[in-house]
Parts: C-alpha cells; structure tokens; sequence
C-alpha cells in the first residue's frame, strides 16, 4: 500500500461533531472536514463522487445514528446511516485503495461475559447495538483495508454541530446546579473515553501504519454511571448526594448490557478515565 500517512490528507466525516472536532485539531493541516452541510453520506452517488474528486490518503467516519432509545422506533435511518452508508463508504475507499476507519460501541455485546475483548462474538440487544454490529459486517465484507475502532461512553468538548450531544459530564454538571441529590444508575457499567484521548490514538494507528482490523479504544479503568457521576462531583468540588439506583428506575426504551467493559489487547493502554476527566473539567471555560 503506497500511503505515506505522515504527509497524506485525512477526510474526517462527521467534523463538526464531539470526535470530528478533536479529530481536526489533531490533524491539523492535514484535516479536511465534512459534515452534513457538505456530504450527506447517505446519498450514496453523491458522497463517492467527492470522496473520489477529492482523493484524500484515508477517510475517518464519524457519522452515526447514536441516539440508543431513539433507534427502537427509527429503524430505518438507524440501519441507513449505521449500516448502509458503512458499507458505501467502504467500497469507496476499497476503489481508491485507501483506509476507512469507523467507530463501533461496546452495545454491540450482550454484558452477559462482562469484559470482551476485539475477538469477542457480538451479540447486541437493542436495534442501535444490531445496526452497529451490521455496520462492521458491512464494512469487512466491503474492504479489507479497515480500522474498526469500539469505543463507549465518550466525553469531552461539545462538537459545534447542534446535533451534537451532551455526554454524561455535561449532564451531571447542569443536574448538580440544580439540584443537591442526583440519582444515578449503579448496575450497569462501561468503559469510558475522553474524545481528545481517542482522537490521538486514531491519529497513531493511521501514522504508525498499525495492521487492519479491529480495536478496543477507551481510557484505562471502568465505571457504573454512578462512579461516573461521584468523580464528576468530586473534581467539580461539589456536594452532591448521589443516590444509587438500578436500570429500571429510568424509563429507557433499549435494552442496555449491564456490564460492557472493552478490554484493549492491541495497543498501549490509555491513561486512566479519572485522570482524562479531572483534565477535561479542569479546562478553562
């Protein structure tokens, strides 16, 4: 593969988003980023005529149907943008022989086995946990020159688009203003990520020419939403009473795994999620 990533231009698909954004700060010049203003990729025709007008050394796809409860009643868009438009993009770089690297979740996994690994079988149990999953189907059938990169629960800067989501932090941070006590869910439990972490470690598989496939993604350590929350608190210096509750408290129309932690057999582990969080918090406004 003649690819010298090191000089090579990135398309970062989904740029304006939570990951697009930190994903052009880490490339820098070599960034080119769209978002749905300029590609809407689930117009197949259209998003293979400017990726191959364009020419670019690889393609990161950020894009992603990501609202879990909002997938059990919008299947279509669901598999459209998680599994079709997957697939198209991977044809498109498969002509241009260029990398695609796409990010999956740990959602695909039952939580039956409570760790997995990148060998792992998934075995998902909501619609947005099988579309994710067919998406790496569809994205292995249709090129072998991929990186899948599983990631969960990720924090950091708002992305600039306004469908852009709050992550956990900014929920409990806006909870916590309001109010004294905070309920939060202490029986399911997931890796975590700090978007700036995860941007730098998609920037070295590209550099360093890691070999294809798949790859867990997350910051060291795991956490119930509930020690997610007492950290939050606790770096935020407020006093907060948190109260423990299961699942079934909050009315959630996906079924979620009770424990999905993503273990990384591939690559250096990251730094601890307590360490990226209290950084992240720690930023001035």
């Amino acid at each position: 593969m003649k690819n010298n990533m090191q000089n090579g231009s990135v398309l970062i698909l989904g740029a304006k988003g939570m990951l697009g954004g930190q994903l052009l700060r880490v490339f820098g010049a070599r960034a080119i980023g769209w978002d749905r203003e300029e590609c809407d990729i689930t117009n197949f025709d259209d998003t293979k005529t400017r990726i191959e007008r364009l020419k670019p050394e690889a393609v990161i796809n950020c894009v992603a149907f990501n609202d879990v409860d909002g997938a059990e009643s919008k299947v279509d868009i669901a598999y459209r943008l998680n599994v079709a438009a997957v697939g198209n993009l991977a044809a498109v770089c498969k002509s241009l022989e260029i990398p695609l690297v796409h990010f999956s979740t740990n959602y695909v996994f039952d939580g039956k086995k409570g760790e997995y690994d990148e060998q792992d079988e998934p075995n998902p149990q909501s619609i947005y946990g099988k579309s994710k999953h067919q998406g790496e189907i569809e994205l292995a059938k249709m090129t072998d020159k991929y990186y899948l990169v599983r990631t969960a629960v990720l924090f950091g800067p708002k992305g600039e688009s306004e469908l852009s989501k709050k992550s956990f932090v900014e929920i409990m941070r806006e909870l916590g203003e309001k109010s004294d006590t905070v309920k939060a869910v202490n029986d399911e439990i997931n890796s975590l990520t700090y978007a700036p972490d995860l941007a730098e470690a998609v920037k070295s598989l590209l550099d360093d020419k890691k070999p294809f496939g798949v790859y867990h993604i997350t910051n060291s350590g795991q956490a119930s939403w509930l020690d997610f929350a007492s950290e939050i608190f606790k770096v935020l210096d407020k006093q907060i009473a948190l109260v423990p509750v299961g699942a079934e408290e909050f009315a959630r129309k996906a079924k979620r795994p009770s424990k999905a932690v993503l273990i990384n057999t591939k690559l250096p582990a990251m730094r601890p999620w307590q360490e990226a969080l209290a950084e992240f918090l720690n930023l001035k406004p």
